[in-house]
C-alpha cells in the first residue's frame, strides 16, 4: 500500500478549529480563491528606501517571513460540488468536466498568483509538499490594522511564516510591539462555530475573564476570528476590557491561519512597507472556509505555511508560541520570579477541544471547564463532578509511603459519559473520544470546573478564582511558587483562601525573599498578611536588604532595562541619585538616604546613618556586588567629611575585612526604617502599614507628614505635588487623631508624649517635629495648648488672672499674698520627680561604670543612692523659691522683657528729641550700653542654638557607644567597621552644608526667623549711626541723626513682635506678612504701568532733555505721584511768562521749563487713561488681593496665632530673667560656667521645658500605651469605613444583584422542569434536585432514589385506604405492583459493567493508544487516523503519516537497529533486514506472534493498523519489538484476614508501578534485551521496577528469591501479542507476553513488600476494577486476569 511521507517539525496541539461550516455558494471558484500576488523581496531589486522606513518596519521586514508555492501541481477539482475542494488530497485522480474557472493549484492559490517563471508539474498526479514546494520570502502583511464601523482602534498584526523562530517572536511582541512581559498566559479554546450560552452565564464568564485579566496582567491568546468562542472573548474585551480604566491593558492575541482569513488581501502591501494603518472591513457572508477576524482583539499573528483553505496551520506554531511565553519569567523581581503560568480555559467545543484538553493535562498544563457552556466543557464536566478521587498509599524508591491519587469512574457513569459523547459527536470515534474524557482527568488537581449555578454566588470573581485557583492547586505541593504566583497576580484573596490555610504551617524566615519583593513591588496587603502570618520584620530587615530596597536591585531584568528606567522616574530615586553623584558612588548608601532625611524633616534631625559608624564605613558595593573597586590613597578624605558632618572625631580605621567577616547586624527598628522608605517613594497605603506596626505612632506621622511637605515643595509636577500634600496631610490628621485619644484618656500622659525625647528620631520631640514642618494644625490641638499653657506660666498655676501677673510685677510684695503656685506636693509630681532623680543616677552610675573599667576605680554606688531622698515629705515654698519660680517663669520673662523695651524705646525716643548733640549724655551712654546687652542677648540666641543640638548630639553619642539599639549586641567586635582602612569613601559634599554642629548651620537656622533679621538689621543700622554721631564733622551728626531716627522706626517695629502673644492682634502681624508679599508682585505689575507712562508723558512734555539724576527723579515722580491724586496740572499747562522755553534759562534753573503745546492735550489724555487703569483697575486688584489673604488667614486665625504663640514661649523659655540691659550679668554669669565646664570636662544639663528625657521603663510603658491607643483608633477608623454610606450600598447592589440572578435561576428551573404547569399531581418525572441545590452526585441519586421510592410509597398507600374503606370482603382491585427498585439497579449495573468491559475490549482493537494525537515525550503530532480507518485493508488515500524518529534510537544504542531504513529509498531497503523470521545477525526475533505481517516498500507494517506516525519513534527495533509484562496477584483481605468480596466476588490485587513519564499506573515490564528469553525478561522487569532496592537488602534477599522462584514456576501465560502502546507506530510495535502470578492462598504474596525501582516514582497493590486508567492496554491484560479467576472487575 501506497503511503506518503511527511517531516514535520515536533509541535504539540493546543486549540482545533472545528467543525468549520462550508455553506453553499453559487459563485465561481475564482471568487472564492484568494488571488495572492507576494512580492518576493529577496529577488526583487525595487524594494523601497530604508532611510524613508522606521525601525519597526526595518525589523520586520528583515526578522519575518512568510511562506510562498514555487511550484505550481493544479489540483483536480469537482466543479459540481457546493464546497471547495479540500485543499491536500493525496493520491486521489478526478476527471473532472473542464471549466473554464483558472486552474487551482494543490497549495490552495489560482495560477495568476504564482511566479509565471515557475516549473509547473507535468501531472496532477505530481506530489506536492510544504516543505518541499514552498519557500520563505519576506513578510508582506503586516503593521497595525483598523476595523471599519469599530472604532478607529489599530491594533497590530503581522502574517509569519509557520516555521519562525520563536525567539524573534519574542521579540516582535515585547520589544517591537513594546508588550510587557505577562504574569499569566491564558490560552482559550473551544467551538469555532458560533453557539449560544445563557445570558446569566456569558455576562459572568466574559466580565471574569476581563477581571482576571487586568488583575494579573494577563495574556489571552485564541483564534483570532469572528466566530465561536474567539467571539466570545473578543466581545468580553470590548465590553469590560477597553472600557475599564485600569492601567494595566487587555492583551488578547489572536494566533490564525492566514489562508483562512477572509479579505486578506485588505491586509497585504505589495512594497512590504506594511500598513499603517489596513482598513479591514468585516463583509455580511462568510465564504466557505473562510471566516473575517475579530475586531475586538488587540494582536493578530497570522500563521502562513503557503497554503489556502487549510484549517489547523496554526495549531502547533501557537503551541511552540505558548511554550515559549511558559518559559518567560514574570517580572516580580528575582527573589519572586516564577516561570509564566499556563491555563487552558474550555468553552463549549467539540472533539477538537478533547484533543486539546487532553493534551493540556498531559503537558501539565490546568485546565478550567466552563460547565454550562455546551458540548465537551459540559462532558468533561459531568465526568469530573461524577469521578471520584482516591487515594492510593504507595511506596517510593527510599521505601516511605507517599500517598497518589487515582482518578475511579464507576460503571454507570462510564457509560452516561458514551451517552453524551454520542449524543454530542455522533459514534465516529466514540472510544477515541470517551477515553479521551477519562484520560483528561487522570490528575484531577489540573483540572478545575467553573459551575455557574444557583448554588454558588455567580459573581464575576468566581470564575477567576477558579483559573487562579487551578494554577495553584497545579503546583499545591510548591508552596513557594504558589505564594509567587499570588504575588505576581496581586491576588491577596487567593493567598488568603488558598496558600494560607489553617492546615499549613510556613517557617516564617522562608517568607522573606517574598517579603523583599512585595515590598519592591508596593504589594501592601501582601506585606500586611505575611506579617500576619509570621515574619517578623526584626530577623527580615538587614542592611543588604535595606539597600536593595533603596537601590531596585530585585527589579532590574537582566533581558530588559524596564524596570530600572521607571525606577529612574522617580523623585525618590533623582534625589538620592543627585547625592549618589556628588560622592561619585556606585550604588545609594544610607549615608544618602540620611542626608536627604536631613534635608527633608530638618537640620534638627540627625539619623542615625550619620551617626553609627557601621552604617558610615559600609562597603555598599561589597555588600550588594560581592567586590569593591578599592579607591586608593585616598583613606582620609572620608574621615575628614565626616567630622564636618558629624562634628566627632573619627576612630582610627580596623584593618581589611575578608568577605566571611560580613556580618549585617539587624535593626532595632525596622519598621522605622521601612516606614522611611515607603514614604520616601510616596507609598501611602505600604506607609499606613508600617506606620500601624512600628512605635512612637505621633512622632512618626509628623515625620511622614513633614517630608512628604518637603518632597511636594521639591517636585514640578503639578499632580504629584498635589498628592503628596495630600498624603502629608493624611498623616498629619492621624497624628492629630492619635494625640486627641490619648489626652481624652489620660492628660498628663498625652503631654508627657508630646515633650518625651524620642530616640529614634534625632533626640527630638512631637512638638518639635511639628514646629519644624510648620504643622499649624497639630500645635493648635488642645493637648499641645495646654502643655504651652503650663510652660508658659512656669511654676505659676494656671489659676492667676493676667492683672493679677501685672499688678505682682509693677508691685513685687504682692507675689505671697496674691500669686498661686503649683501644688508640687500630688503624687504625680513627687513621682514625677523620683523618676527624673532616677534616671539622672542611671546616667552617673554608667559614667561611672565606664570610668572604672578604664581606670580600674572602685565603685561608689551607696553614697549615690544616699542623696537621694525617695521618701522624703514634701515641704511648702520658702520665701526664695517663691521668688525664683516667679521670676523665672517665661510669662514674668516677657512682661520684664516688654517693659524693658517700652522704656527703652521712651529712653531712645527722648535722646533723638532731646539730647542729641555734640556733646556726649548721660542718656546716650546708657542707651548704648542697652543696645549693646540687647546684641549680646541675640549672640546668646544665636550661640543657644547649639543647646538643642548638642543634647542630640550627646544622646546620640553615648547610646552609640552601645550600639545595642540599632544593631545585633551579638555581633562580633571585629564587625565594628566593615571597610578597612584602604577602602576610601566619599560621602555627598552636601553634608558639609547639612550638618548641624558647624557655625553656618547654625546661622541658617538663626537667621530663618524673620525677627532675628529685623535684630540683627536695627543692630547694624545703630553701630553705623553711632559711629556717624562720633565723627568730628557737623554734617555726620545731621547724617547720624537721621541715621538712627530710621533706626528707632525699625525698633519700633521691633515692638510688633510682642503681639503674637495676644490672640487678636497675632493673626492680624501674619496677614500683613502675606500682604506685603502680595504687595510685593502687584508693585512689580504697577511699575511696568507707571514707567512707560512717566516716560511716554514726560519725553511729550520736555524733548531733548540732558541725561542726570534729576531726570530720572522727574520722569518717575511725574508717574508715580499720578497714583495718589497729584495730577500736577499746573506744570502741564504753565505757560510764558511763569516758564520758559530757552534752554540757557531753565538750563541755569532760572526760569522753569515750558511744556510744549502738543503736551498740554495729549499728555492729559494719557493720563487719564494711566490713572483710569491705574487707580481702578490695579488698585482694586490689590484690594482683592488683600481681601483673599485676609480671608485665608481669617480662617486659619486660631492655629496661627497658636503656633506663633509656641514660637514666642519656646524664646522666653530659652531667655534670661533678667531683661535688658541687665541681662549682662547674666550673660557675664553663663560665660564664667561655660569656661569653667570646658576647663573641668563637664557637660551641662540645662533643663528645657519642651525637651524631657524619661527613664527606660518609663519610655517604653509611654510608647506601648501610645502604640494600644493607636492601634485602638485605626481599628475603629476601619470599622467606620466599612459602615458608611458608600460600602452600604454596594454592598446593598450585590445583594440585590444576587437576589435577581437568583429569580432569574428560578424561572428558569420553572420554565425547563417537566410538569411544571400540570395540576397539581406528582409529576412520573423526577425533579433534577441538582439543578435546584448543589449537592455531591451520591447523595443527589441518593435522593432521587428516595424519591422514586416515595412516589411508589404514595401510590400503594392510596389503593390500601380505599381497600378498607370498601367493606366487600373479596375486592376486586388489585394490588399495584411495585417495582423492585434493587432489581433494576443491579440490571442496570450489570448493563453498564457490560458495556465498560466491551469499550475496553474495543478500545484494544482499535489501537487507540498507538493514535494518540501527540507522540511520548516529544512535541510531533500524529496525523489523525479515525476508529474506521485503522485497518489497512480499509481505503484511506488522504492518509499522510509523519515520520519521527527519537534522537536517542538514531544515535544508535545496543538496544536499536543500526540501519535507518525509513531514511533510505525503497529500492535500497530491500534486503537490509529480514523480517518475519529470526535475524541472526542481530539476534531478534522478528517474528511476529499474531503471524506473518506485510512489509511494503522494505517497511515492514504494524498489523494492528495505522497511526499516523512511521519511522520507529522511541522503539529500537523496526517491526515487532518484544517485552513481557508480569501481572502479580493476590486476594484482597481485611485487618482481620478475610477475604473482600463485591457483588459477589472476590476482590483481586495486583502489583502495580508508577511511571514517570507518563504519570500512569502500568504493570512492572519492560523491553526483552538481544538474546533474552521473555520469562527471563518478566522476572529481571519485575524485580527492577516493583522490588527496586529492597533486592540488595541482605535480611530479605532470600525470602525475596525464595517467593519469586515460587512465583515463576506457578506463572499462567493469560495474552500474547500486540501491545496498544503510544510508542508505537506503522513500522516499529510493542508485541507482549502476559504471565499471570497468583497466590491464592495469601501466604506467599500477602505480606509481600514492595519499593519503587530507580526509573518508577511509586510502586503499591492496587486494586483491580474497571474504573481503573493504565498505561498502554494493561488494564485489558488486568481484565482477563479477572475473568480467568472469576474476580470481580
Amino acid at each position: 500500500m501506497e503511503k506518503k511521507v511527511t517531516r514535520v517539525s515536533p509541535a504539540a496541539p493546543v486549540d482545533t478549529i472545528e467543525n468549520m461550516g462550508t455553506p453553499s455558494h453559487h459563485k465561481s471558484l475564482i471568487s472564492l480563491h484568494y488571488n495572492e500576488e507576494a512580492v518576493d523581496a529577496e529577488n526583487d531589486g525595487a524594494g523601497p528606501a530604508e532611510e524613508t522606513m522606521t525601525l519597526e518596519q526595518r525589523w520586520i521586514r528583515d526578522n519575518i517571513k512568510m511562506r510562498k508555492c514555487k511550484k505550481f501541481v493544479e489540483k483536480p477539482m469537482d466543479v459540481n460540488s457546493d464546497s471547495l475542494p479540500p485543499v491536500r488530497v493525496p493520491g486521489k485522480v478526478s476527471s473532472g468536466i473542464q471549466s473554464e474557472v483558472e486552474p487551482i493549484c494543490k497549495c490552495g492559490f489560482p495560477r495568476s498568483s504564482h511566479d509565471p517563471s515557475l516549473s509547473s508539474a507535468s501531472s496532477a498526479m505530481d506530489d506536492w509538499k510544504v516543505d518541499s514546494h514552498t519557500r520563505s520570502v519576506r513578510t508582506n502583511a503586516f503593521g497595525t490594522v483598523e476595523f471599519l464601523g469599530f472604532g478607529e482602534n489599530e491594533r497590530n498584526y503581522v502574517r509569519v511564516d509557520v516555521n519562525t523562530k520563536m525567539e524573534d517572536m519574542m521579540t516582535l511582541m515585547m520589544d517591537v510591539w513594546g508588550l510587557e512581559k505577562p504574569n499569566l498566559l491564558i490560552s482559550v479554546t473551544g467551538g469555532a462555530k458560533n453557539f449560544t450560552m445563557k445570558q446569566k452565564l456569558k455576562e459572568e464568564f466574559r466580565r471574569g475573564l476581563m477581571k482576571v485579566a487586568r488583575s494579573t496582567g494577563a495574556w489571552i491568546i485564541t483564534g483570532g476570528t469572528n466566530a465561536g468562542v474567539m467571539k466570545h472573548v473578543g466581545e468580553a474585551v470590548r465590553d469590560y476590557g477597553l472600557v475599564s480604566a485600569s492601567t494595566n491593558p487587555i492583551i488578547v492575541i489572536g494566533v490564525a491561519t492566514w489562508g483562512c482569513i477572509q479579505n486578506k488581501e485588505d491586509l497585504v502591501d505589495t512594497e512590504c512597507r506594511g500598513k499603517w494603518p489596513a482598513s479591514y472591513r468585516l463583509g455580511k457572508k462568510q465564504r466557505p472556509k473562510e471566516s473575517f477576524l475579530d475586531p475586538n482583539h488587540t494582536h493578530f499573528v497570522l500563521v502562513d505555511n503557503g497554503t489556502q483553505h487549510q484549517f489547523g496551520v496554526e495549531i502547533p506554531f501557537r503551541a511552540r508560541m505558548e511554550n515559549s511565553i511558559a518559559h518567560l519569567k514574570t517580572n516580580t523581581g528575582k527573589n519572586a520570579q516564577v516561570f509564566v503560568p499556563v491555563v487552558l480555559l474550555v468553552l463549549e467545543g467539540g472533539p477538537g477541544t478533547l484533543e486539546t484538553a487532553h493534551q493540556a493535562v498531559a503537558n501539565n498544563t490546568p485546565i478550567v471547564i466552563v460547565q454550562g457552556s455546551g458540548r465537551a466543557a459540559d462532558i468533561l464536566a459531568y465526568a469530573y463532578q461524577n469521578s471520584t478521587g482516591e487515594e492510593i498509599g504507595a511506596t517510593d524508591q527510599e521505601g516511605k509511603t507517599k500517598k497518589i491519587t487515582q482518578t475511579i469512574f464507576e460503571a454507570s457513569v462510564e457509560a452516561e459519559i458514551r451517552n453524551q459523547v454520542e449524543e454530542n459527536f455522533g459514534k465516529k470515534n466514540l472510544v477515541s473520544h470517551c477515553e479521551m474524557v477519562k484520560e483528561t482527568l487522570k490528575n484531577r488537581d489540573l483540572v478545575t470546573v467553573f459551575e455557574f449555578s444557583i448554588g454558588s454566588r455567580g459573581s464575576s470573581k468566581d470564575i477567576d478564582r477558579a483559573i487562579l485557583q487551578a494554577l495553584l492547586r497545579a503546583n499545591k505541593d510548591q508552596i513557594f511558587d504558589q505564594l509567587k504566583l499570588a504575588l505576581a497576580w496581586n491576588r491577596i484573596d487567593i493567598a488568603k483562601s488558598e496558600i494560607f490555610t489553617d492546615d499549613r504551617f510556613i517557617q516564617p524566615n522562608m517568607l522573606f525573599e517574598i517579603m523583599q519583593s512585595a515590598l519592591i513591588l508596593n504589594r501592601v496587603s501582601f506585606v500586611e498578611l505575611l506579617m500576619d502570618n509570621g515574619v517578623n520584620l526584626k530577623d527580615f530587615l538587614t542592611l543588604k536588604r535595606l539597600l536593595k530596597l533603596y537601590n531596585h536591585r530585585d527589579l532590574i531584568d537582566s533581558s530588559s532595562n524596564m524596570m530600572q528606567e521607571i525606577n529612574k522616574n522617580t523623585q525618590l530615586y533623582q534625589l538620592l541619585d543627585k547625592k549618589r553623584k556628588d560622592g561619585n558612588e556606585k550604588y545609594i548608601s544610607l549615608v544618602h538616604v540620611g542626608c536627604l532625611l536631613q534635608d527633608l524633616i530638618g537640620d534638627f534631625y540627625t539619623p542615625w546613618y550619620l551617626l553609627d559608624s557601621k552604617v558610615r564605613d559600609l562597603d555598599v558595593e561589597y555588600l550588594l556586588d560581592g567586590a569593591s573597586a578599592k579607591s586608593m590613597g585616598m583613606p582620609g578624605i572620608k574621615k575628614g567629611i565626616l567630622t564636618m558632618a558629624t562634628g566627632k572625631k573619627q576612630e582610627s580605621m580596623v584593618d581589611d575585612l575578608t568577605a566571611d567577616e560580613y556580618q549585617v547586624p539587624d535593626f532595632d527598628n525596622p519598621f522605622q526604617e521601612l516606614f522611611l522608605w515607603a514614604v520616601l517613594l510616596n507609598r501611602q497605603e505600604m506607609a499606613k502599614i508600617l506606620w500601624k506596626g512600628g512605635k512612637d505612632a505621633t512622632a512618626a506621622a509628623l515625620v511622614a507628614s513633614g517630608m512628604l511637605n518637603s518632597l511636594s515643595r521639591q517636585t514640578d509636577d503639578t499632580e504629584l505635588a498635589k498628592k503628596l500634600k495630600a498624603n502629608s496631610q493624611e498623616f498629619s490628621n492621624l497624628a492629630i487623631a492619635v494625640l486627641n485619644e490619648c489626652y481624652d484618656l489620660e492628660e498628663r500622659k498625652a503631654q508627657s508624649l508630646l515633650i518625651r525625647e524620642l530616640e529614634h528620631w534625632g533626640a527630638a520631640t512631637c512638638v518639635l517635629l511639628a514646629v519644624e514642618s510648620n504643622n499649624k494644625k497639630f500645635i493648635s490641638q488642645t493637648a499641645c495648648q495646654t502643655l504651652l499653657n503650663n510652660v508658659w506660666m512656669g511654676h505659676l498655676s494656671l489659676d492667676n488672672e493676667m492683672l493679677q501677673l501685672l499688678l505682682c510685677v509693677f508691685v513685687p510684695p504682692l507675689i505671697f499674698p496674691v500669686i498661686k503656685f503649683k501644688d508640687e506636693n500630688s503624687q504625680d509630681a513627687i513621682a514625677e520627680k523620683n523618676l527624673e532623680e532616677r534616671a539622672i543616677l542611671k546616667d552617673k552610675k554608667r559614667k561611672l561604670e565606664k570610668q572604672r573599667t578604664r581606670n580600674s576605680i572602685p565603685l561608689k554606688e551607696e553614697k549615690e543612692e544616699s542623696q537621694v531622698h525617695y521618701d522624703s515629705k514634701p515641704s511648702a515654698l520658702s520665701f526664695w523659691k517663691m521668688l525664683y519660680y516667679f521670676y523665672t517663669a517665661p510669662v514674668i520673662i516677657f512682661a520684664h522683657n516688654v517693659l524693658s523695651y517700652v522704656i527703652f524705646l521712651g529712653l531712645y525716643s527722648y535722646i533723638l528729641l532731646v539730647k542729641f548733640s555734640t556733646d556726649v549724655s548721660v542718656e546716650e551712654i546708657i542707651l548704648i550700653i542697652w543696645v549693646f546687652s540687647i546684641f549680646a542677648e541675640e549672640v546668646r540666641q544665636l550661640l543657644s542654638q547649639y543647646s538643642i543640638y548638642e543634647r542630640i548630639t550627646i544622646y546620640r553619642t553615648s547610646t552609640n557607644q552601645n550600639a545595642s539599639h540599632i544593631v545585633n549586641p551579638g555581633a562580633s567586635n571585629h564587625t565594628q567597621s566593615f571597610r578597612g582602612k584602604n577602602h576610601s569613601f566619599h560621602p555627598p559634599p552636601k553634608m558639609l552644608s547639612s550638618s548641624t554642629k558647624n557655625f553656618n548651620t547654625k546661622l541658617n537656622s538663626y537667621i530663618t526667623d524673620p525677627w532675628n533679621i529685623v535684630d540683627v538689621a536695627t543692630i547694624v543700622i545703630f553701630v553705623v549711626g553711632i559711629m556717624l554721631r562720633f565723627l568730628p564733622y557737623e554734617e555726620t551728626l545731621e547724617a547720624a541723626r537721621c541715621v538712627m531716627a530710621l533706626n528707632l522706626v525699625i525698633f519700633f517695629f521691633r515692638i510688633l513682635h510682642i503681639f503674637s502673644v495676644h490672640k487678636q492682634l497675632g493673626p492680624k502681624l501674619v496677614m500683613i506678612g502675606r500682604m506685603l508679599k502680595d504687595l510685593l508682585y502687584f508693585i512689580i505689575i504697577l511699575m511696568v504701568f507707571v514707567v512707560s507712562y512717566s516716560i511716554a508723558a514726560y519725553s511729550i512734555m520736555f524733548p531733548k532733555s540732558e541725561l542726570s539724576f534729576v531726570l530720572i527723579y522727574n520722569v518717575m515722580r511725574l508717574g508715580y505721584w499720578n497714583l495718589y491724586g497729584e495730577l500736577f496740572l499746573e506744570e502741564i499747562e504753565m505757560e510764558e511768562p511763569s516758564c520758559t522755553g530757552d534752554p540757557l534759562l531753565y538750563g541755569n534753573s532760572t526760569l522753569p521749563r515750558c511744556p510744549t503745546a502738543v503736551s498740554r492735550y495729549v499728555v492729559p489724555i494719557l493720563m487719564g487713561f494711566y490713572v483710569l487703569f491705574c487707580n481702578i483697575l490695579l488698585l482694586n486688584l490689590l484690594i482683592a488681593m488683600f481681601s483673599y489673604t485676609f480671608e485665608i488667614t481669617q480662617m486659619d486665625t486660631d492655629s496661627i496665632w497658636k503656633f506663633m504663640r509656641f514660637n514666642t514661649i519656646r524664646e522666653y523659655c530659652d531667655r534670661t530673667p533678667l531683661p535688658a540691659p541687665f541681662c549682662l550679668i547674666s550673660h557675664l554669669y553663663l560665660l564664667l560656667q561655660q569656661f569653667s565646664r570646658k576647663c573641668c570636662k563637664q557637660r551641662g544639663n540645662k533643663i528645657n521645658s519642651l525637651i524631657k528625657r524619661f527613664p527606660s521603663d518609663k519610655a517604653r510603658e509611654l510608647v506601648q500605651w501610645e502604640n494600644m491607643i493607636a492601634d485602638a483608633f485605626m481599628n475603629r477608623l476601619e470599622l467606620e469605613e466599612k459602615k458608611n454610606i458608600e460600602n452600604r450600598v454596594i454592598n446593598t447592589q450585590e445583594s440585590i444583584h444576587e437576589l435577581f440572578f437568583k429569580l432569574d435561576e428560578l424561572q428558569d428551573l420553572q420554565s425547563t422542569t417537566p410538569g411544571a404547569q400540570g395540576g397539581g399531581h406528582l409529576s412520573k418525572t423526577p425533579v433534577n434536585i441538582n439543578q435546584i441545590i448543589k449537592m455531591p452526585p451520591q447523595m443527589d441519586k441518593r435522593l432521587l432514589a428516595l424519591e422514586e421510592q416515595m412516589q411508589q410509597s404514595t401510590v400503594a398507600l392510596n389503593w390500601i385506604m380505599k381497600s378498607l374503606q370498601d367493606k366487600e370482603k373479596n375486592t376486586k382491585n388489585v394490588a399495584p405492583m411495585l417495582e423492585d427498585k434493587r432489581e433494576n439497579e443491579k440490571q442496570k449495573k450489570e448493563k453498564d459493567r457490560a458495556l465498560v468491559k466491551n469499550t475496553v475490549e474495543e478500545r484494544k482493537r482499535i489501537n487507540y493508544k498507538a493514535r494518540i494525537p501527540r507522540y511520548p515525550q516529544s512535541l510531533v503530532k500524529r496525523f489523525p487516523v479515525p476508529d474506521d480507518k485503522v485497518g489497512w485493508e480499509i481505503p484511506f488515500p488522504e492518509y499522510d503519516p509523519v515520520l519521527y524518529e527519537a534522537p536517542e534510537v538514531k544515535s544508535h544504542p545496543y538496544w536499536a537497529d543500526t540501519i535507518d531504513l525509513v531514511y533510505m529509498k525503497p529500492e535500497e531497503r530491500i534486503g537490509k533486514i529480514k523480517f518475519n523470521e529470526y535475524d541472526n545477525k542481530n539476534k531478534i526475533d522478528r517474528k511476529s506472534y499474531v503471524g506473518t505481517y506485510q512489509v511494503q516498500d522494505g517497511l515492514p507494517l504494524n498489523p494492528a493498523g495505522r497511526t499516523g506516525l512511521i519511522g520507529r519513534g522511541l522503539l529500537g527495533r523496526y517491526g515487532p519489538n518484544h517485552c513481557g509484562d508480569p501481572v502479580v496477584t493476590r486476594w484482597k483481605r481485611n485487618e482481620d484476614g478475610d477475604l473482600v468480596m463485591k457483588e459477589g466476588k472476590k476482590v483481586l490485587e495486583f502489583v502495580a508501578i508508577f511511571r514517570k513519564d507518563n504519570e500512569l499506573w502500568s504493570i512492572p515490564g519492560g523491553m526483552c534485551e538481544p538474546g533474552q528469553k521473555v520469562s527471563q525478561c518478566l522476572k529481571a522487569e519485575f524485580t527492577e521496577e516493583a522490588l527496586g532496592s529492597l533486592i540488595n537488602d541482605n535480611q530479605m534477599a532470600d525470602k525475596i528469591k525464595s517467593d519469586l522462584k515460587y512465583m515463576m514456576e506457578h506463572g499462567e501465560e493469560v495474552y500474547k501479542g500486540i501491545c496498544d502502546d503510544p510508542r508505537n507506530t506503522d513500522n516499529a510495535w510493542l508485541e507482549t507476553v502476559v504471565f499471570n502470578y497468583h497466590d491464592d492462598t495469601g501466604k506467599v504474596l500477602h505480606p509481600f513488600l514492595l519499593r519503587a525501582g530507580e526509573t518508577v516514582e511509586a510502586a503499591s497493590w492496587l486494586e483491580v476494577s474497571s474504573s481503573l486508567i493504565l498505561h498502554s492496554s494493561h488494564l485489558y491484560y488486568v481484565q482477563l486476569v479477572a475473568e480467568k479467576l472469576n474476580a470481580y472487575f
